[in-house]
């Protein structure tokens, strides 16, 4: 698993979300399209791709991709 094909694998799942607009230090809780149905569509989708079962509590204390990866890869 590579933090390229995870940010592209993060902007597919996330609705409205310009493939190749993110990079590893986008905060994508900021993101104008992160809501509730995100959280939820990339925790489904890391479960699935990535066969991770993260805990919501985890993906709120992550603030950049690269956490996010960091945790995800762990």
């Amino acid at each position: 698993m590579s933090l390229a094909k995870f940010i592209e694998d993060f902007e597919e799942a996330v609705e409205d979300i310009e493939p190749g607009s993110l990079t590893a230090a986008t905060k994508y809780r900021e993101l104008e399209a992160w809501d509730s149905l995100a959280f939820l569509t990339v925790i489904a989708m890391v479960d699935a791709e990535y066969n991770v079962h993260l805990k919501a509590e985890a993906l709120k204390n992550c603030e950049t991709l690269e956490a996010l990866f960091a945790l995800v890869s762990a």
